[in-house]
């Protein structure tokens, strides 16, 4: 039981290095000089293994759900990560993606969507200053915060890849060669449905097999989309959402618990083994 979460986690990075290796060879060679997509097995070869790592990633997660196994709803109780252990990994990961963040604004200037870079900029920095904050207030240690708060804190990485998504939109508006942004779209969407899944913990409507899922399949489609070429401070984010999301995932999966033995209703006797008939 105190193996799983390093396990999986080592499951979904394995799957992550064979995605970003993936792309790469396609980027290498279904893509000529002039930058335009060619016919090429690996046009088949990556979709596919993405649906393919979608898969065994979501069946996992419901066989280990499904039988004696549960996680906790509980966002206290699901996402506490007490020491000073993990402490480091939740702010490193959030002052990452604020460096992440700075680069970007930075580097705006001599970029067409200077407003969105910034915009996007300017978000990074907010979720990775409220991400180590969302992970403490699980400890009951940060308990000045109210769960108004909390709340908004959940929604600031959402609205950064929200934000993402029409910067890309925007800036490939009149670009013919859908394979040259379509894993970056497709990994902003997992990461911002990834997010949304987690909030679900701070606004008390979690569902554990969804967040998993998201959890994992965020941190594989954010290796993937590393093998684009991008701004230094853009690849940051991706990076450090990968961090954000695997952290999570971690400290997730070591609440795993057995469920509970039902108890029968008070007042009601307790069934008889083998159909037995009760003593007089």
């Amino acid at each position: 039981m105190q193996n799983r979460p390093l396990e999986n986690t080592v499951y979904v990075l394995t799957a992550g290095a064979f995605g970003v290796f993936l792309r790469w060879l396609q980027l290498q060679l279904a893509f000529d000089d002039k930058g335009l997509c060619g016919p090429s097995i690996f046009n088949y070869i990556v979709p596919l293994f993405i649906l393919v790592a979608a898969y065994v990633l979501r069946r996992r997660i419901r066989q280990m759900l499904s039988g004696e196994l549960v996680l906790p709803t509980d966002y206290h109780e699901a996402l506490a990560n007490p020491g000073r252990f993990y402490a480091f990994l939740r702010w490193m990961a959030g002052l990452l993606m604020a460096a992440g963040g700075a680069l970007v604004i930075r580097g705006s200037d001599l970029e067409k969507q200077k407003l969105l870079l910034r915009l996007i900029g300017g978000a990074a920095i907010a979720a990775g200053l409220s991400f180590p904050l969302f992970l403490g207030w699980a400890n009951r240690k940060l308990k000045r915060f109210s769960r108004e708060l909390l709340c908004l804190l959940c929604l600031l990485p959402i609205l950064l890849f929200a934000v993402w998504l029409v910067y890309d939109y925007v800036d490939n508006a009149i670009n013919s060669v859908i394979w040259a942004f379509l894993v970056e779209v497709l990994a902003v969407c997992v990461l911002m449905l990834a997010f949304f899944r987690l909030a679900g913990y701070a606004y008390g409507q979690a569902d554990p097999k969804k967040t998993l899922f998201w959890l994992q399949f965020g941190v594989f489609m954010s290796m993937t989309a590393l093998a684009d070429s991008r701004s230094l401070g853009l690849q940051v984010i991706f990076f450090s959402a990968g961090l954000m999301l695997g952290l999570a995932d971690f400290i997730l999966l070591g609440k795993l618990r057995e469920k509970p033995e039902e108890k029968p209703p008070e007042g009601e006797d307790a069934p008889l083994p083998n159909g037995g008939i009760e003593e007089l």
